[in-house]
């Protein structure tokens, strides 16, 4: 099949392979990689996200950057499977020196996570609209 007659979140497994079966991406190479959960549901990103752990696990040099707190737990809860060689880097706005960048080996102990902040805000918002929603029921 053409790629470009393939889904895009299908085409980033179908990219991945071809760079491994044509020895571009080596444990001797990096990957770097920009939001690599767009166009991926959940259970794909999930499926993802073991792959990019097994490689890891392999030696290859993986370098993520996402917005996304489903990857980043996803990761973690691989990590806590069978040990990563990972770290994570948040980055964030301080009103007197600038951006920051904070460095963890572990998820947890992040204490900058926009996409957690944005997430707990939605999920308290949502609370709100379902009270208000069923306020009327009783």
């Amino acid at each position: 099949m053409e790629m470009n007659m393939v889904a895009e979140g299908m085409r980033k497994f179908a990219t991945l392979y071809k760079l491994l079966a044509n020895g571009t991406l080596t444990p001797e190479t990096t990957l770097f990689w920009d939001e690599p959960e767009a166009n991926l549901n959940p259970a794909l990103l999930k499926e993802m996200a073991a792959i990019l752990a097994e490689l890891a696990r392999a030696g290859f040099q993986i370098i993520l950057a996402t917005h996304s707190l489903f990857l980043m737990k996803e990761l973690h809860i691989l990590s806590q499977k069978q040990p990563l060689p990972i770290k994570y880097f948040g980055l964030y706005a301080d009103e007197k020196v600038g951006t920051q960048v904070e460095t963890q080996d572990d998820f947890m102990q992040l204490q900058h996570i926009a996409a957690l902040d944005a997430e707990l805000a939605q999920t308290f918002d949502f609370e709100d609209a379902l009270d208000q929603d069923y306020a009327g029921d009783s």
